[in-house]
């Protein structure tokens, strides 16, 4: 709740009295002596957010609201009334009652709970996880894989990180696993283990960088890269052997190449020397859950930049980039291909390529989509229709009304528990996180009703390293607060509370700062436990591939580290 007792603050009330907004707005005057005839504070209370609550001095700041509001639509002197969040619409002042000094309150907040307005919930997209096998790897889009049952879907890259290609996880004849909506599988990226690389054992690793006296080389896309120095590369090189042979002779860059691991302590490094023998061999990393590790042995990375204008009609450069090479041999030109028949097999990669877009398209047109589409323009056109047929303020009388005893009726018979009336100390438990969790189940049961427990179950979550903390910080008076927020989160309800203004968090103030991720792919939200007070309080979480929730920090308005 604020107050507005100058002319700048009335012109930012009537600004916000005539924008259209989520919620009604209150407006209390104050009486020639200064005191309140309506109560502030419990009409607060009694539309528990419901409805956004703001006091104005008469006088400068009365009169300065007046001249900016349409006539009659003003108010002062100890009066107040309620208006609706589409005000600024129609803004006829019959829409907004005037209650003069001397009504009862309940009167003032009937009028508010009858302007409220009840958004349809669009349902989320009915998504189930599945496991098929890939049929056809084209690129960004056109790739093709088919479930158990023989339906073929197409690979989308909706869960996929922009900074790795969603072709680089995929192989024909391997497994991918996802969500499936519609006809599209969206697979999540994987959760990078370092840890299950042992000292001394052998896996795969991709060439990223060589100079004349180093390489360096990446066990993932968007993880630690590894710097090698000439004696990890080049057998014998400490003992002052092979002088001649340079770093660029043994590897180059996109090459795919066995890589020991060593191991000092908790660092992780890399060595191409003494790979063979009867070394434990650990698959590489995959790219998505469930997938296929993004290297295999043979297979290198084809180069970005294109064959420069003097290589063009050398075949021997284009044979040399595909031959597969080991670490230790110099990879020769290959063998001589004739120019014509060059020219053919390039024909038949387009031909082929072609082939493989319009089977995506083809694909694509043998759904239902199209149609459902089409269905759906429709019906938004007959709905539109019918919505400018009819008495719109006659029926939106109707349904304010049955909305206004639904909300009696609610409030009656289940009135929200006092803060902290129920609450078990923590020193009753053993450790923060089991009073915490005790506490959340309690707020959810307490605030969801006996048909909706089904409909809003708690989803799993994790109890970040710093949150305990975070709460503690904040005081026991904050403690109803986060508990019913956290309760939002984990039903799924936040975002279809206005109030909770919930968003992902960005790098910085800008509209166009990047979000903040991690290099798990959880991304961070924030909520907020307030509204309309000063360093107002926040909640920050992370949510997880997979679905999980991690609760971050509860954290003042100007806070936002994750």
């Amino acid at each position: 709740m604020r107050h507005v007792a100058n002319s700048a603050e009335a012109i930012q009330l009537a600004h916000e009295i005539l924008d259209v907004r989520n919620r009604p707005l209150v407006v209390i005057s104050t009486g020639p002596d200064g005191e309140y005839d309506f109560d502030p504070e419990h009409i607060a209370q009694e539309l528990d957010g419901d409805a956004d609550v703001v006091t104005i001095l008469t006088g400068e700041a009365s009169y300065a609201l007046e001249g900016l509001l349409p006539a009659k639509a003003h108010v002062f002197n100890g009066a107040a009334r309620s208006y609706p969040p589409d005000f600024g619409r129609d803004p006829d002042w019959q829409r907004s009652l005037l209650r003069f000094p001397g009504r009862v309150e309940q009167d003032l907040i009937d009028d508010a709970l009858a302007q409220l307005t009840v958004a349809p919930v669009v349902a989320p997209p009915r998504r189930t996880w599945v496991r098929a096998t890939v049929e056809l790897v084209s690129g960004v889009t056109g790739n093709v894989a088919r479930l158990a049952n023989g339906e073929r879907v197409m690979v989308v890259a909706d869960e996929f990180p922009p900074t790795l290609k969603l072709a680089d996880a995929l192989a024909i004849g391997g497994p991918v696993e996802g969500w499936l909506t519609d006809r599209d599988l969206a697979p999540e990226p994987t959760v990078v283990d370092l840890a299950r690389f042992t000292d001394g054992a052998v896996t795969l690793a991709r060439v990223v960088k060589v100079t004349g006296l180093s390489a360096t080389l990446a066990l993932f896309p968007i993880a630690a890269e590894y710097r090698l120095r000439r004696r990890d590369i080049v057998p014998g090189a400490d003992a002052g052997e092979n002088e001649e042979v340079k770093v660029g002779d043994v590897v180059r860059v996109g090459q795919t190449v066995r890589a020991r691991i060593v191991r000092t302590g908790a660092t992780l490094g890399l060595s191409l020397v003494d790979v063979d023998g009867d070394r434990t061999f650990i698959d590489p990393l995959t790219l998505l859950r469930g997938g296929t590790p993004w290297l295999r042995e043979g297979v290198d990375a084809l180069p970005e930049a294109p064959v420069p204008a003097e290589d063009a009609h050398d075949p021997r450069a284009v044979a040399g980039s595909v031959r597969p090479a080991t670490p230790v041999d110099i990879p020769d030109a290959g063998p001589t291909v004739p120019t014509r028949e060059l020219a053919e097999l390039r024909e038949e990669v387009a031909g082929l390529k072609d082939a493989f877009h319009r089977l995506g398209r083809e694909l694509r047109a043998g759904t239902d989509l199209e149609t459902l589409d089409q269905l759906r323009d429709e019906s938004a056109g007959l709905s539109t229709e019918l919505h400018r047929e009819r008495g719109l303020r006659r029926e939106r009388d109707n349904i304010i009304a049955g909305l206004r005893q639904e909300l009696r009726e609610a409030r009656g018979a289940r009135p929200e528990p006092e803060a902290g009336g129920s609450r078990t100390a923590r020193s009753d438990w053993p450790d923060g996180e089991s009073w915490l969790r005790h506490e959340v189940t309690s707020t959810w049961a307490s605030r969801t009703g006996a048909s909706e427990k089904r409909q809003y179950p708690l989803r799993e979550y994790v109890v970040g390293p710093r949150f305990l903390e975070s709460v503690n910080e904040l005081g026991d008076a904050y403690t109803e607060k986060i508990l019913r927020a956290l309760v939002d989160v984990l039903t799924g309800r936040a975002p279809e509370i206005p109030s909770r203004d919930l968003h992902r968090l960005r790098e910085g103030q800008g509209g166009n700062d990047p979000y903040v991720t991690r290099r798990d792919g959880g991304t961070c939200w924030r909520i907020a436990l307030e509204q309309n007070t000063a360093s107002a309080r926040r909640l920050h979480y992370w949510q997880l591939p997979g679905g999980r929730i991690e609760f971050s920090r509860a954290v003042v308005h100007d806070d936002v580290e994750p």
